[in-house]
């Protein structure tokens, strides 16, 4: 999503009938946002604090947001921040050495780069009580790093969405360039419309790693202000089938404007769904075509996986490993996908006709390791007891599990050990694709 004060109808008056495609896109936007009724928005802006070699991260309870500085005091609106995300964004980040500032500075106002995008998820996500947001929000800032650091920051709040569970959209706020008319507030280059072309050909591609093949003379003088943060989008999005669906793109006052939304589905997701569908009706397992379409990371990786089915909302199987049975990752979520919708012995087997009411979550195993009570947490950690050759395991973050007591009193009845005994306890994290 672009930021332009002016498509704000408090800001523009009048001069928002110059952009109607873009003021159009914006709600179909905020309406495909609303209908997803995310818990968190992730928004990576380049108005937040910025610095030359670290991401700038807003820590807070949370902020107010208005456009008081366009001669717009109204909206005013309050934004939680989601700090158990923000924290897992920085721990990440400090285990792979990627350089953050977690800081409480800027932090209480938002910028025009964060407000101008949530004004129109707003009018479709109606604040509570008029003047606090619905959902929370976390605020980034790119760094001025090279494009591979960018990418891999991406990935990492991906990931971190992933370990805590939530139902996240990720918006990549930004203009194009601002050198596209001799009469606009930056005046003309050639540049400008050839990285806007280059930029809208790649948003409908959904190639988005090819961001990083623009040319990066054209990049430099475009003086355009979301280039870092697409490249994040595209790390973030990189473990995800996309579609595209480039809504508008248009620059009457000599800034481009573009606004895209990509649908995502994980690619664990996609392949736990196609190999059940498929095992379903024809009996057999994914043919050579079928699996050619998936990434090779799948069949670089080895790990435990989990796979739960649910059908409205109810669980309907749930089969896993704690350590790898099968040669990769690939091959373990194919079978056990097959064996949660046929072999849970708590459920008759999928059928054909239950297929396309199912919701799948893959969850992919940390290593477990040695741990004591003290080092648990329910919402981060999944855990397993052990007493001989009795053992029970549970993952983390699930619903109605609030506190380790519930977590270890109920794996251990699953492995049919005894609160009372002198049990093992190991800790491990989880992948979670939903």
């Amino acid at each position: 999503m672009p930021h332009p004060p002016i498509a704000v109808p408090e800001v523009g008056g009048d001069e928002i009938t110059k952009i109607e495609a873009t003021e159009k896109a914006f709600d179909t936007a905020a309406e495909d946002i609303a209908d997803y009724d995310p818990e968190t928005i992730v928004v990576i802006s380049p108005h937040n604090t910025m610095y030359r070699d670290a991401f700038y991260i807003a820590k807070n309870d949370g902020g107010t947001g208005d456009l008081k500085r366009f001669n717009a005091p109204k909206p005013h609106v309050y934004y939680p921040y989601d700090t158990e995300l923000a924290d897992e964004i920085v721990r990440l980040c400090d285990e792979y050495g990627i350089p953050v500032v977690y800081s409480e500075e800027d932090s209480d106002e938002l910028d025009h780069g964060t407000t101008v995008p949530l004004y129109f998820v707003n009018r479709r996500i109606p604040p509570v009580g008029g003047d606090t947001a619905a959902y929370k929000i976390v605020r980034i800032a790119p760094s001025l790093q090279g494009d591979d650091v960018l990418y891999d920051m991406g990935y990492l709040i991906e990931r971190a969405i992933a370990h805590t569970g939530r139902r996240a959209v990720i918006i990549a706020s930004g203009d194009l360039s601002h050198k596209l008319k001799e009469d606009g507030p930056y005046g003309y280059i050639k540049e400008g419309p050839e990285f806007d072309k280059a930029v809208t050909d790649v948003m409908k591609s959904g190639n988005l790693e090819d961001f990083t093949l623009i040319d990066e003379k054209v990049n430099d003088r475009s003086a355009n202000c979301g280039y870092p943060g697409f490249v994040m989008l595209a790390g973030a999005l990189q473990d995800y089938k996309v579609t595209s669906d480039l809504l508008s793109y248009e620059g009457p006052f000599g800034v481009g404007y573009g606004i895209c939304i990509f649908d995502c589905e994980n690619w664990y997701v996609r392949l736990a769904r196609m190999s059940l569908e498929t095992y379903i009706r024809t009996g057999r397992r994914l043919e050579k075509h079928m699996i050619q379409q998936f990434p090779d990371f799948l069949r670089r990786e080895k790990a435990g996986v989990f796979v739960c089915i649910k059908k409205h909302g109810q669980l309907r199987g749930c089969i896993g490993t704690i350590l790898p049975y099968y040669d990769t990752t690939f091959e373990e979520t194919c079978e056990l996908a097959i064996s949660a919708g046929t072999g849970d012995p708590r459920f008759e087997a999928v059928t054909a006709s239950e297929l396309d009411e199912l919701v799948y979550t893959v969850d992919v195993m940390g290593q477990p390791e040695s741990a004591t009570r003290d080092m648990l947490d329910e919402k981060r950690y999944g855990v397993i007891v052990t007493k001989g050759n009795r053992r029970g395991l549970l993952l983390p973050d699930l619903e109605g599990v609030d506190s380790v007591e519930e977590q270890l009193a109920i794996s251990c009845s699953k492995g049919g050990i005894s609160p009372l005994e002198d049990y093992d306890i190991e800790r491990f994290t989880v992948e979670r694709h939903t």
